[in-house]
């Protein structure tokens, strides 16, 4: 696994446009939720030792985990300046943004899946020398910050992400630290959105309502701000989120090769990824496969005893959730 390797000219070009292509993904859509109509309440996995997929029963239906699923996981990281190893183990910054891209290829299909960053889910623990000694429920947030701040930070967080939704394979990840965001704005000209909360306090020219083109400083305000913003909870600024992220699509859709090059000499030292490779292929992909309405995980949100914002996932809709981007069911005799 590497942070950053040596590549030709023209590979850092494909890489660049790979970068872009992640961001396109969280520009494409809102966090949508996906109602199913029938309730669950039961649920086992078992593996399927004779083709090697895992099945589950839900109320007397059994499913089958669907073959060519693919998911990638993008983070957006709450950690200033370039991507830099930290000492210790818990060091790592939080993974404020979470986005899972899932490909379907026999389908030819891709879907966001949007975590809420304030889930609370079990989340590997590491010790001192940066081995896993067990499990915490807390802010899926939390589990980029056990780890090194690079590779070792984004695994636990694959983990974390991976023990969520029943084990499913994470087949690659890419994180972006938050300076990266005030740096892409400023470097597409500025992204143009229509202000959801009112930010006057930060910046007069931010009123809610007013339509501005935000620039880098701005941005960083706009996608981060929580406090003193809004309703203060995490579910408003995800909406923040998904609206710039589209305004930043419309400025990155009209790139050259060229544009994105420039973009990627930019951002490069804010990113830690586990390879280029398979982004340029995830990025070919996405061009040519269908877009899905882009869901999330319903839930509950409320402060825990320390004043915390804790996001309660509701069961019904993480198992349906998991069930409709990863199984289908298996016919009855």
């Amino acid at each position: 696994m590497r942070t950053h390797r040596t590549i030709s000219r023209r590979d850092k070009i494909l890489a660049g446009v790979a970068v872009a292509a992640v961001l396109l993904l969280a520009a494409c859509g809102g966090a949508v939720l996906q109602k199913w109509q029938d309730s669950l309440h039961t649920h086992t996995a078992a593996p399927d030792q004779t083709q090697d997929r895992k099945l589950l029963e839900y109320q007397g239906h059994t499913y089958v985990a669907r073959e060519g699923i693919e998911a990638y996981l993008f983070m957006g990281i709450d950690t200033e300046g370039p991507v830099q190893p930290q000492p210790g183990y818990m060091n790592g910054g939080q993974a404020d943004v979470q986005l899972l891209v899932i490909v379907d290829r026999p389908q030819r299909t891709w879907q966001l899946l949007q975590i809420n960053r304030d889930s609370m889910v079990e989340v590997p623990v590491l010790g001192v020398d940066g081995t896993e000694v067990g499990m915490e429920v807390q802010q899926i947030a939390l589990a980029h910050s056990y780890g090194d701040g690079v590779e070792k930070s984004c695994e636990n967080n694959v983990a974390a992400v991976s023990r969520l939704l029943n084990g499913q394979k994470v087949n690659g990840y890419l994180a972006l630290n938050m300076d990266a965001v005030s740096v892409l704005t400023d470097m597409v000209g500025g992204v143009q959105v229509t202000v959801l909360d009112d930010f006057t306090h930060i910046d007069a020219s931010m009123e809610q309502g007013k339509q501005v083109v935000l620039s880098g400083a701005q941005a960083m305000a706009y996608v981060r701000g929580r406090q003193g913003v809004g309703d203060e909870t995490n579910v408003s600024r995800m909406a923040r989120q998904e609206q710039y992220l589209l305004g930043l699509y419309q400025r990155l859709r009209e790139l050259s090769p060229e544009d994105c090059l420039e973009i990627w000499d930019g951002m490069e030292q804010y990113v830690v990824t586990d390879g280029s490779d398979q982004w340029l292929t995830l990025a070919q992909r996405l061009r040519e496969y269908t877009r899905l309405e882009p869901i999330t995980i319903a839930g509950e949100m409320e402060l825990d005893e320390q004043g915390m914002a804790a996001y309660w996932l509701d069961e019904d809709s993480l198992w349906q959730t998991i069930i409709q981007l990863f199984y289908q069911q298996v016919p009855q005799d």
